[in-house]
């Protein structure tokens, strides 16, 4: 579900106070968000342990706008569900699943503009989990909403020095949808002195990725210090990523002022951007990610063309990988026929064909002196990757976050019916 409310000329975006949920919670959680973890609760079911609110909304820089006289949320709402064993965990997943379609309609009821996601999950199965951005910061600052308090002395200490290459691409890639769908989001805001919800959202949308950036960078050294301003200030200290081709030149210099204004996001109301500034800032956004991407997919080093570098890092995974994951009866591989998804699994496994096609995409907006045109290399590797046949870069991205968001992530990404 996209809102098609507008926000008010005088707009604000701030950062959350982190009240408890109520005296006996001991919660970070806004009280206007409780609707949302008693959802997650009722999916839970009579198997769950414990439910903690992790991610900004844990952290206290979750953002918050005033729109039409109340405040609501710009940032995701991850909870992780602590459940009683797999069999609970399925059960939930299902219920979840089956109740996706309500929760699109009553979210931006509670208040809640972003995903909510929920993760369901055994206390075993946490431990089991690889070391990620998310995982330590759930250590960090995750906070109980309701259950057993003393799970969090539980987890495992997951270090930044343990994240893997192959995480941190993950992490990128990811942000990589953001800016499409903030670049997509922008085309169908309204016009005049009060801008569209959506522009608000592509805003946050852009801002948020552009951290993240600040967060591989710093993840690249095996740190990731705790808060936006202080891996900001890492990633400044750090300096720009070596190597870069001669289209990205000064991609990095544009960082500086993103990341001014994305922590003013958090901590001051920032004026509403005009159209042009708003197209900028996204441009700038895509060529400051493509620089970190570029840096990131140095074991693709000898492929100095990028469309060559992008299809080469889409076919990372071992060959015997990517013909099972093809073959797997899931979402991301179920279009087309076993022989064209055999053929596609030349090009990568379903994930990172899709992850290659938002790549590609950003590639050639970087390489775009004003809109974004897909080249002769950039149509070559799209047909390739196979997710869209699309010749146009804004339907080309259409697809690409359909394919990311409908097989990938439920449809919930996007908040589009899926």
């Amino acid at each position: 579900m996209r809102s098609r409310v507008r926000v008010n000329a005088s707009a604000r975006a701030h950062p959350e106070p982190v009240p408890r949920a109520a005296p006996d919670t001991g919660s970070g959680l806004s009280a206007g968000l409780l609707p949302a973890a008693e959802r997650a609760r009722e999916w839970a079911g009579d198997g769950l342990r414990a439910l903690i609110v992790a991610g900004s909304h844990a952290s206290g820089e979750a953002v918050w706008a005033e729109l039409d006289g109340r405040r609501v949320s710009l940032s995701d709402l991850d909870l992780y569900a602590v459940m009683r064993d797999e069999a609970a965990c399925a059960a939930a997943r299902a219920r979840a699943a089956a109740g996706r379609e309500a929760l699109a309609r009553e979210a931006a009821g509670w208040g809640l503009l972003a995903p909510l996601e929920v993760a369901f999950v055994t206390l075993e199965g946490l431990a089991r989990m690889p070391a990620r951005p998310g995982t330590v910061e759930l250590a960090r600052a995750g906070r109980v909403v309701s259950g057993d308090a003393s799970i969090l002395g539980r987890l495992p200490a997951w270090e930044p020095s343990r994240i893997s290459a192959e995480e941190r691409l993950l992490l990128l890639e990811n942000r990589a949808f953001e800016l499409l769908w903030a670049a997509r989001a922008e085309r169908t805001a309204g016009a005049g002195d009060a801008p569209a919800l959506a522009a608000l959202r592509a805003r946050h949308a852009v801002l948020k990725s552009v951290l993240e950036l600040a967060a591989v960078r710093t993840l690249a050294r095996g740190e990731l210090p705790a808060g936006a301003a202080a891996r900001v200030a890492r990633a400044r200290a750090l300096g720009a990523p070596a190597n870069l081709p001669s289209w990205l030149e000064r991609a990095w210099d544009g960082l500086d002022t993103l990341w001014t204004e994305a922590l003013a996001w958090r901590t001051v109301a920032p004026r509403a951007l005009a159209a042009e500034a708003a197209a900028d800032e996204w441009r700038a956004a895509a060529r400051a990610w493509c620089a970190v991407w570029w840096s990131e997919s140095e074991r693709a080093r000898a492929a100095r063309d990028p469309w060559r570098r992008a299809l080469a890092m889409s076919a990372r995974a071992p060959l015997a990988r990517r013909v099972r994951r093809a073959l797997a009866p899931s979402a991301a591989s179920a279009a087309g026929g076993t022989l064209e998804r055999l053929r596609h699994a030349l090009a990568g496994t379903p994930q990172h064909r899709i992850h290659g096609s938002a790549v590609v995409l950003l590639l050639a907006a970087a390489q775009s002196p004003q809109e974004p045109r897909l080249s002769a290399g950039a149509l070559h590797a799209l047909g390739r990757l196979g997710v869209t046949r699309a010749v146009e870069f804004t339907a080309a991205a259409a697809d690409t976050l359909r394919a990311w968001d409908r097989g990938l992530h439920a449809g919930q990404r996007t908040m589009d019916p899926a």
